[in-house]
């Protein structure tokens, strides 16, 4: 053997790159029985990640489980259950150590599914695990752990994997109901850098003392999402402060008013946030919450649940612009939720002065603006867009509720739009295609687009009607010759619109485009070798 190959860094790099190739890691099983030097570091790539607690349990003597199939239902559905024969040695430990200590990160999902068929570990098995020898670890170096399963018979079994080298934890919000989980998290997780805790359908959001007391004893956080959970006002001051905070999602309290939060958002609160994601109960309250904020985040992402007027937006908008360093923001999201049931009886009309201020953001890639309201844009109004924001590379104008009027922006915007954004991927706007929706006998066989190639490859056409397939194909083919797909999104019903009928007539769309695609590359290709042979 080449001494090279003794060097572990090398050994890392060739086994990493085996690992990623197909099959490769059964390669690596068979490089870790090659030889002792290639034992060790083998084994710590091929354990270094897994989707199930099962594989740990399969390393360990036949004679110690179980393995029983259990049919559910009459459709061939069936569930493997683990079960002890026997209780555990040292040795036993031993081996269930060598390899779980080589595991970084775990993912434990609901349910559990090993070799393609679904797991059940029996209540002996879970009661036995958590209890491992000298009550450490069942995973000593495991950084990342990934936990979905919110039963309660399984909580032991997390807080047995919780670490003080875990940095990356995600888990369900019912599980930081057991005062248990908020202890060990705030006793053996102090190094914790990311925290992911989501909710699931179905079930209440979590109190809101019971994260706010285990968020004020994280001081390492580099990433908080809480979905629909919201923290106190002692822990959105501690937050505040964190030098490394980079990235929050969370829901403002609905009983803070924001006279309560604004002396917490003075500057130098947030100083290193990148990433803002907030939801808040209505668009005043982010307003003024902005109105006293400075910092530097690339990306903002806002959800409210109340309708706001056009007067709203203008106002949110300057005070976002104001608030963050107009170099670096580049990501901008307003959307609505509102409650199931409710009704808007009159939506509020947005044009071009609506989103004036952010004019004032040249460093633009990505817009969204969902907001249930009336959108009245032209083709100087797209010019004017683009002309700001050339390194726009995603843009959604009211992609689930329509613009609610006819759109202003023909065909001739649609490509200021394509030819301004030369990084444009994915869009959703309104366009009237009346100019050059034609008969097929009537196509012209000039090119509307004038040779324009837009890499876009996704567009959501809303509400868009259209008269003749052929004719829109064409030329979405010519100004977009890597489209994959046209879409005809739309969250509300239109009054007196026969929306299935647009829906069939953008379905043709897609069939078509494919082989338009097909046939212009052809062309190209042909065109290419003529003018080689001459």
């Amino acid at each position: 053997m080449h001494r090279c190959l003794t060097i572990i860094e090398v050994q890392n790099a060739i086994f990493r790159e085996v690992h990623s190739q197909h099959q490769g890691k059964a390669t690596i099983a068979r490089l870790a029985r090659t030889c002792r030097t290639f034992s060790s570091p083998a084994l710590d790539i091929l354990w270094k990640a897994l989707t199930s607690l099962i594989y740990l349990l399969r390393c360990l003597p036949t004679d110690l489980f179980q393995w029983k199939r259990e049919d559910v239902d009459s459709a061939n559905f069936s569930v493997v259950t683990v079960r002890f024969q026997r209780a555990m040695s040292r040795s036993d430990w031993e081996i269930f150590f060598r390899y779980s200590s080589r595991v970084r990160f775990l993912s434990v999902s609901s349910p559990d599914f090993y070799v393609g068929r679904q797991a059940k570990l029996a209540d002996d098995v879970i009661f036995t695990l958590s209890h491992p020898p000298g009550y450490g670890s069942l995973a000593p170096y495991l950084k990342t752990l990934h936990w979905t399963r919110s039963q309660e018979e399984y909580a032991p079994l997390f807080w047995a994997l919780l670490s003080n080298s875990l940095v990356d934890l995600a888990l369900p919000c019912l599980l930081l109901r057991s005062p248990t989980t908020s202890i060990l998290l705030t006793s053996r997780c102090l190094s914790l850098k990311s925290l992911h805790v989501y909710s699931e359908k179905g079930h209440e959001a979590l109190p809101l003392k019971l994260l706010s007391e285990t968020v004020l004893y994280l001081h390492s956080l580099e990433s908080l999402e809480l979905e629909c959970c919201a923290l106190d006002k002692e822990a959105i001051s501690h937050l505040s402060h964190l030098p490394s905070l980079a990235e929050l999602v969370m829901r403002l309290p609905t009983h803070l008013q924001s006279r309560e939060l604004i002396p917490l958002l003075t500057p130098p609160a947030f100083a290193s946030l990148e990433s803002l994601t907030l939801k808040v109960n209505s668009l005043p309250t982010l307003t003024s919450l902005l109105e006293v904020m400075r910092f530097r985040p690339r990306s903002m992402s806002f959800t409210v649940q109340t309708m706001p007027t056009p007067n709203m937006h203008c106002l949110f908008f300057m005070a976002l612009v104001n608030a963050c360093d107009s170099e670096q923001l580049s990501r901008i999201s307003l959307t609505i939720e509102l409650p199931r049931g409710h009704h808007v009886t009159e939506r509020p009309q947005i044009t071009l002065s609506t989103f004036q201020p952010l004019l004032a953001l040249p460093n633009m890639t990505s817009f969204t603006f969902d907001m249930m309201c009336n959108i009245s844009l032209d083709d100087d109004a797209i010019e004017a867009l683009t002309s700001h924001w050339p390194k726009l590379t995603k843009l959604n104008l009211n992609g689930n509720f329509g613009w609610g009027v006819k759109s202003g922006v023909t065909h001739r915007g649609l490509i200021t739009l394509l030819s301004r954004c030369a990084m444009l991927s994915e869009f959703a706007i309104v366009v009237d295609f009346t100019e050059i929706d034609l008969r097929n006998s009537r196509v012209p066989t000039s090119r509307p687009g004038k040779g324009i190639t837009s890499p876009c490859q996704s567009a959501y056409f809303i509400e868009t009607a259209i008269k003749f397939p052929v004719s829109i194909a064409a030329f979405l083919s010519d100004i977009c010759p890597r489209l994959r797909r046209v879409l005809l999104p739309l969250g509300v019903p239109i009054p007196e619109v026969d929306l299935e009928g647009r829906t069939k007539k953008w379905e043709e769309v897609n069939r078509l485009l494919p082989a338009l695609l097909a046939v212009r590359k052809q062309c190209m290709e042909w065109r290419e070798g003529q003018n080689g042979e001459e």
